[in-house]
């Protein structure tokens, strides 16, 4: 029987564009759709943004840079301290570390959707406070129940990332290689921190002195699309479409041969889960990340050492010379892997892990006492996070 529980979720961001955003939307529409109360709080959206959306709601704190810990833990009691959740869940862990004691609860849960640097560290500081925790990939799931033992018990699992799927009424036809350019994209969040979109220009530069005859598209948008749009302003091979959604997204992404990824850390990135659906390939970092068993299935060859362009070059040039019926034979593989994510399929499993959490009693051990006053929950996160990278992730301050 399926559970009737509330469930509360909690993450930095709604509105801008990432695939955590599109996971969130996704559990949102389909928990209201089977009348489970779900709803959602976002520490740093304008507080203007809290507003009904499609059927749920969603709440924003309006944090900055310049909130401090103890800041944040005060707006955070004025919203949360007189809600009772069923189940809360904590998306990338983000702020449970210096929230948990506000926020009372009987099962509490932890979303996974990337390996980012301190995975491991923040794990150990918050793992106890966890009844189960679900991941973008089996690796990811794998540290975790490494990490914290008593989720070994079935309370940790890989749930693929829910991707929407190419529109049947679309051709994904494309034109033989041999006698045009190989179109190459990135979808995604246009960033520095983790998608490292810098590394396209160098990469470009080792494409150009290949001698390869090539198109290259960035589809979304981020903190990074100004800079590279001004460091290859000059190519004329390059395209920047910004976000894009509906049938223009999907347009764009059909025309691609292949999807690459510079990025430093991942799950399984939804973005290209979907670029796989469009029938594109994927050249993606080796970084023992989700991502790399996905291509590892698809297309093993798409797989490089970080950083090495020259060899990304020479891949690409082999493809553009590969029979056209193996090209094609490797994008139904493609498409074949990646319908697995379908949404339909995602909140099934979802679904049935919180039922299998519930039917269980906790195991998290909640935290025992507030977390003491101290002068570093006094300095604005934004500067807290330079001085010290591990500081959002501890359950006590260090001084």
């Amino acid at each position: 029987m399926r559970p009737m529980k509330d469930l509360r979720h909690y993450f930095t961001h709604f509105k801008s564009l990432g695939g955590v955003q599109s996971i969130l939307r996704s559990h949102l529409s389909e928990e209201h759709i089977h009348d489970i109360p779900a709803s959602l709080a976002v520490f740093f959206d304008d507080p203007d943004a809290s507003c009904p959306e499609d059927g749920f709601r969603v709440d924003s704190l309006g944090w900055s840079g310049w909130t401090s810990i103890a800041q944040a833990r005060r707006a955070f009691f004025r919203s949360e301290g007189s809600r009772s959740s069923h189940t809360v869940i904590f998306h990338d862990l983000w702020g449970l570390a210096f929230l948990a004691d506000l926020a009372p609860c009987q099962y509490r849960m932890g979303a996974i959707h990337s390996h980012w640097p301190g995975l491991e560290y923040q794990l150990t500081q918050v793992g106890p406070w966890l009844d189960g925790v679900f991941c973008d990939s089996q690796a990811i799931a794998e540290v975790a129940m490494e990490r914290v033992p008593h989720l070994k018990e079935g309370r940790a699992i890989h749930l693929p990332v829910p991707i929407q799927t190419f529109p049947e009424f679309l051709s994904r036809i494309r034109a033989p290689m041999a006698h045009r350019p190989i179109r190459l994209g990135f979808v995604g969040r246009v960033d520095h921190e983790q998608k490292r979109v810098e590394r396209f220009i160098p990469l470009l530069a080792a494409l150009d002195h290949s001698g390869l005859d090539y198109t290259m598209e960035f589809l979304g948008s981020g903190n990074a699309e100004e800079h590279l749009k001004r460091m290859l302003q000059k190519s004329t091979k390059v395209t920047f479409h910004g976000r894009q959604s509906g049938d223009a997204y999907w347009r764009i992404l059909a025309q691609w041969d292949c999807v690459l990824y510079t990025s430093d850390f991942e799950g399984s990135p939804l973005a290209m889960q979907e670029a796989l659906n469009a029938g594109c390939l994927p050249i993606y970092p080796r970084i023992h990340s989700g991502g790399d068993r996905v291509v590892q299935e698809v297309y093993p060859d798409g797989l490089y050492t970080p950083e090495d362009y020259a060899s990304i070059a020479q891949r690409l040039s082999e493809l553009t010379r590969t029979m056209e019926s193996e090209i094609e034979a490797l994008r139904q593989k493609a498409i074949s892997v990646s319908q697995e994510y379908a949404q339909d399929k995602y909140h099934l499993r979802f679904r049935q892990f919180w039922e299998a959490i519930l039917s269980r009693p906790p195991v998290a051990n909640p935290p025992t006492r507030r977390r003491r006053a101290s002068l570093m929950d006094q300095i604005p996160m934004g500067l807290l996070r330079r001085l010290d990278d591990r500081a959002l992730f501890r359950k006590q301050p260090l001084f």
